[in-house]
């Protein structure tokens, strides 16, 4: 007896055949700046990502180096991202502006990104970006995800708060509102700099450093390897003064783009602090 498929069955079959055939197909993207890049990466499915900035297959800026070097590179041009004809593209507020404005005056989508400054920035982003390019429930997954371990790190605080000097090269610090500042806080450090009266980014005099007597110094470790004058200030003789404080490393790229992956700065710093 010949085997037959019932009626109801074949009607739900050609249903889903025909939703799945008028699916819209996710949109292609291209990002032109370091932070966007990284959250392309985490975000899209790689079919969609058709071009990331140069920096981001670069480990000393980006914590997505590897991905990155998977996909054609740019150099953040209008002329290039042409050649790709992307359905979005990506850019940072601070992005080049004349790139920005020239795409959009050609008619594509240009998502302008502001700098995420906190935690609650990096969701914000992570949603906006999700949205944009058709990903919207993996955006709320990441942003849900990012909460939770926020929470779960908070509540591991140490109950003393040493007092900790990031020293990063230049003789650059961290201060107040910055993500930098706000992942220390949520460690559960002391940042001198902020008590300091730091606004964000700036430099903290030797004299100052060595007056706050630190517990804890933070290196960003940038292109250790690499001889410049930047790199020798981290040499100062009046550094190695405090050297008996407790140093942890944390390289630059957790602070310098909002990804989940900033996160573990923050237990870095914990695990220090003990």
């Amino acid at each position: 007896m010949p085997f037959s498929i019932p009626a109801p069955v074949l009607v739900l079959l050609a249903i889903c055949a025909c939703r799945n055939a008028l699916a819209a197909p996710l949109p292609t993207v291209a990002s032109i700046n370091l932070c966007a890049d990284q959250l392309v990466l985490t975000l899209a499915a790689p079919e969609q990502i058709l071009t990331v900035s140069w920096l981001a297959a670069d480990p000393e800026e980006s914590l997505l180096a590897a991905q990155a070097a998977r996909y054609p590179l740019n150099y953040g041009s209008a002329e290039e991202l042409l050649r790709f004809h992307p359905d979005v593209v990506i850019a940072g507020a601070y992005t080049n502006e004349f790139t920005r404005a020239l795409l959009i005056r050609l008619g594509y989508e240009v998502v302008e990104l502001e700098p995420e400054e906190s935690i609650a920035d990096i969701a914000r982003n992570l949603r906006r970006v999700a949205q944009a390019i058709g990903r919207g429930q993996r955006g709320e997954v990441l942003a849900a995800e990012l909460g939770t371990r926020a929470q779960s790190i908070a509540a591991g605080r140490p109950e003393h708060a040493p007092a900790t000097v990031v020293v990063r090269p230049g003789g650059f610090t961290v201060g107040e509102h910055s993500l930098a500042g706000e992942l220390m806080k949520l460690a559960g450090v002391r940042n001198v700099a902020a008590e300091q009266g730091l606004d964000r980014w700036g430099s903290l005099s030797m004299e100052t450093l060595l007056a706050s007597r630190p517990e804890l110094i933070v290196l960003t470790g940038y292109r250790a390897s690499q001889p410049s004058l930047a790199n020798a200030v981290l040499a100062h003789p009046a550094l190695r003064l405090v050297r008996g404080s407790r140093t942890a490393t944390v390289p630059a790229p957790y602070w310098d783009c909002g990804l989940p992956e900033s996160l573990d700065s923050a237990e870095q710093l914990q695990r220090a602090a003990r």
